[in-house]
């Protein structure tokens, strides 16, 4: 009888602790942090939503679990029938969450042992919104974006950033937490244009604006934003000069880059000639002038061409 006993013991302990739904849990979560997509997702058998499933393995999924910790797992709580849920605390990204399983028995091994497996489900989703964008990098992972609009499927629990960056544009990295089968997380991705495309355009600008203060000896250079009239008679040499460069500012219409106007000062000096007295007089005027530019942005390569009426 006292080895019946113990015997019943035993099974009672590796039943509970072995073959108990902590140990699918645990399963689960040893998966995600080692990146085996394939292997999370046979344990947790949800389903996989129509999306993107750059997060569901590898490095994407290691990302999205780098740094998870399991603080506790909770005892099973009655979910009705043969399911139970398991509330599993945790650390992610720095920050303390907990996410509720559910599962349930679903047979015997070897008479004694129970099985349990997870109750399917579908996995979370998050959205990236990235007008006019191409790519982004999610995760460390870079992605297409084929829409204004791009789901991700993802497991949970998980942290995402998304972000992009390259030479000539950047959006600042955005983050969100998936806790859940029912989370989403909208991420929008607010792209800019880097500092080397402005000092590209500046460039390309105030190389304009020297062609057309360089030797022109004219009240109205042709094809340039400035110009001035008097019914004097003016000699030569007349020198204009750029007072205030015009302030580069680009931004995003409809999926678009465009400038915005070219506003800035030019001076002209010369000598003038007053036509009914003769007398000479110094000619000194400071012009306003504003101008539109079409902007051209290939992979390695700035252009600005001025919309001169």
């Amino acid at each position: 009888m006292v080895t019946v006993a113990a015997a019943v013991v035993v099974i009672f302990f590796v039943n509970a602790k072995i073959y108990g739904p902590e140990h699918q849990v645990t399963s689960y979560f040893a998966a995600l942090q080692d990146g085996d997509g394939e292997r999370a997702l046979g344990l947790l058998a949800a389903k996989v939503p129509d999306a993107n499933a750059a997060l569901l393995d590898d490095e994407g999924l290691r990302a999205s679990t780098a740094g998870l910790e399991v603080l506790e797992i909770g005892e099973p709580k009655d979910a009705g029938g043969s399911r139970v849920d398991l509330d599993v605390r945790y650390s992610l990204g720095g920050e303390e969450a907990t996410s509720t399983f559910r599962l349930e028995r679903t047979e015997k091994q070897w008479l004694f042992f129970d099985h349990w497996s997870f109750v399917p489900s579908s996995l979370p989703t998050l959205t990236v919104t990235a007008a006019g964008q191409q790519e982004a990098t999610i995760n460390g992972v870079q992605v297409a974006l084929h829409q204004d609009e791009t789901t991700f499927a993802a497991f949970y629990p998980a942290r995402v950033e998304v972000s992009y960056t390259s030479e000539y544009f950047a959006a600042a990295p955005q983050q969100g937490s998936l806790a859940s089968p029912q989370d989403t997380v909208d991420l929008v991705l607010t792209t800019e244009a880097t500092e080397a495309l402005k000092n590209a355009v500046d460039e390309d600008v105030r190389a304009f604006l020297a062609g057309c203060t360089s030797a022109q000896d004219r009240l109205a250079p042709p094809g340039c934003p400035f110009f001035h009239f008097t019914d004097n008679r003016v000699e030569l040499p007349i020198v204009w000069e750029i007072t205030e460069f015009p302030e580069v500012k680009i931004r995003s219409v409809s999926g678009n880059w465009v400038l915005s106007p070219l506003n800035g000062k030019a001076r002209l000096t010369a000598t003038q000639t007053d036509l009914f007295s003769g007398a000479k007089s110094p000619l000194e005027v400071e012009k306003d002038f504003s101008f539109a530019a079409q902007l051209s942005v290939g992979s390695d390569d700035v252009s600005v061409t001025p919309l001169i009426d």
